[in-house]
């Protein structure tokens, strides 16, 4: 292993390295998907979990560093790299699911934790 990659491991939860490199994750409550979104319904039909793409980004970045997704879908990376010090770069096509990432992402906090 490389030293970027031992410190990288130490940054997860125990319970996280424990099963590592699985990690289970139930799908998304339905006030998880909802959060924020007080003038809009969440239509998006694959709504990701919150934990499962703070561990993808932790695994990906480092504090600081832009994560670029070019699917943005309801705009869970997004969430994810705001609550962990991340800048990011959300790309999504269809303008209805624009509206959908704007509320969630605007919603959430480090204080979501």
């Amino acid at each position: 292993m490389d030293a970027w990659w031992e410190a990288k491991i130490k940054e997860l939860p125990e319970h996280v390295r424990r099963t590592f490199p699985f990690l289970i994750v139930p799908k998304a409550s339905k006030s998880e998907k909802n959060s924020g979104l007080e003038k809009v319904k969440n239509n998006h039909p694959t709504v990701k979990p919150i934990k499962l793409f703070s561990y993808l980004v932790t695994l990906g970045s480092r504090s600081g560093d832009i994560v670029l997704d070019p699917f943005a879908g309801s705009g869970t990376a997004g969430i994810a790299c705001r609550l962990l010090g991340r800048h990011f770069v959300l790309i999504e096509r269809d303008a209805e699911y624009c509206d959908i990432i704007r509320a969630r992402v605007s919603a959430s906090s480090i204080h979501d934790r």
